[in-house]
């Protein structure tokens, strides 16, 4: 659709402004949508929207992680028939494990990560693995997947972080949320987790919102035909 370069270009004049872009392609336009609110969802207790990693899947003697992240609304220029695709972009960083862990232990094994479309609203601020604000719960721990608070059919691609891989963006495949979002249901944003987030192994950072690198910060590209 657009070569690297492009996408790159792209990328880092929309980290400067933190504010919906467009381009136009000669045969439909690109809308780049910034974050509105993300977290990590580490446990009851724990509120995690300060950090500037989200965190994705379990490693020994921690908590399980999930991660949410809400995008800015897609202008009523595009209308959700004019949607050709969308692509959420995150920073991969590295995988972790405790310092005192040995890679035997706790090894890097491929994470199989997969997005749902989150059903019910939530304040980074103040949503735990158990509450998406100081005054609501979630159906059950870190979201039921059950579409109660989420849709129990992820988005359609699974993406593989393999072992080793190097550093930079992943796109996930958002299509499906962004239509119906721009269709009407609330963007609630989507949640973020790993297929294998309980097997033995190092848990997945990518950068979140809060990291003082902003060309690093999550965003999302959507593609929109031009109107007939």
């Amino acid at each position: 659709m657009f070569g690297l370069v492009t996408v790159i270009m792209l990328a880092i004049v929309f980290k400067e402004t933190e504010a919906y872009w467009t381009y136009n392609t000669g045969r439909g336009m690109v809308y780049g949508l910034g974050v509105t609110q993300d977290t990590t969802l580490a446990g009851s207790s724990q509120q995690l929207d300060y950090l500037q990693y989200l965190l994705v899947s379990k490693f020994p003697q921690y908590e399980n992680k999930r991660s949410l992240v809400q995008f800015e609304n897609l202008p009523n220029a595009c209308g959700p028939l004019q949607i050709i695709s969308a692509k959420m972009y995150l920073y991969y960083v590295y995988a972790h494990k405790a310092s005192w862990h040995s890679i035997q232990r706790t090894p890097f094994i491929p994470r199989f990560i997969q997005v749902h479309l989150v059903k019910r609203s939530w304040n980074a601020a103040q949503a735990t693995s158990t509450k998406r604000d100081n005054t609501h719960w979630w159906s059950s721990s870190y979201l039921g997947l059950d579409n109660t608070d989420a849709e129990a059919q992820p988005q359609p691609e699974t993406v593989t972080i393999f072992p080793a891989r190097p550093r930079g963006y992943v796109e996930f495949d958002i299509t499906c949320a962004v239509r119906q979002w721009r269709s009407g249901v609330p963007n609630n944003g989507v949640l973020i987790r790993a297929t294998n987030e309980l097997e033995i192994g190092r848990s997945i950072r990518f950068a979140s919102s809060s990291m003082s690198d902003t060309g690093k910060h999550p965003y999302a590209l959507v593609l929109c035909a031009q109107r007939q």
